[in-house]
């Protein structure tokens, strides 16, 4: 792991703050990446001036998505989150930070962000669950069952999705073990993989 890695990772805090003041039902997420800034996301939060966070929002958003497709992942988190927050309900800038986390390879941190904003924001889990399940895909059609198994490591079998993952890659280890025979283990995958693309 990179002396960069290494510090995004220690860098990213992310802390539950628990209930709001404003309602019962309300939760109050706090992101602190990097420690430089502070999001709150308040589902339902009224914005003084919605028009102008609305319009800076989208700024920053476009500035995001334009880093994150040039694959810079660490400025394209920053402004992901600036994007946050001027607009603390913005799904798609939850999402492009969460999918910037995992891109910089800190797998633990962008599933641990998508537990956190599971009830206020499902899409974010979901698009890292079907991420991480198309790169198992690719390791086990390459064969590379130990790599699909650590990378794995960083993600609980919770959920349909990832459970899926976990099983795919077993099932992998059980007909190299029974089989040996790296064709039949591939076309055994392949209609594994394609039965689950159908349902």
């Amino acid at each position: 792991m990179s002396i960069a890695s290494s510090f995004i990772t220690s860098a990213l805090v992310f802390v539950c703050a628990g209930t709001s003041l404003a309602g019962v039902t309300e939760k109050t997420r706090e992101f602190r990446p990097l420690e430089a800034k502070k999001i709150v996301i308040r589902p339902g939060a009224q914005v003084s001036n919605q028009l102008h966070s609305e319009v800076k929002a989208d700024h920053y958003l476009a500035e995001a998505w334009s880093q994150f497709d040039a694959k810079e992942w660490t400025r394209a988190m920053s402004s992901f989150v600036s994007a946050l927050e001027a607009d603390p309900e913005c799904l798609e800038a939850a999402e492009g930070l969460a999918m910037s986390i995992y891109h910089t390879g800190d797998y633990a941190s962008a599933y641990r962000l998508g537990e956190e904003l599971k009830v206020v924001m499902p899409n974010v889990r979901r698009i890292l669950a079907e991420t991480a399940l198309t790169e198992v895909r690719g390791l086990v059609a390459n064969g590379d069952f130990a790599g699909a198994r650590a990378f794995l490591a960083h993600f609980p079998a919770t959920g349909p999705t990832l459970a899926y993952a976990h099983n795919l890659v077993q099932t992998a280890d059980n007909l190299t073990s029974s089989v040996g025979d790296d064709e039949e283990i591939d076309l055994a995958v392949r209609a594994q993989s394609e039965s689950f693309a159908r349902n």
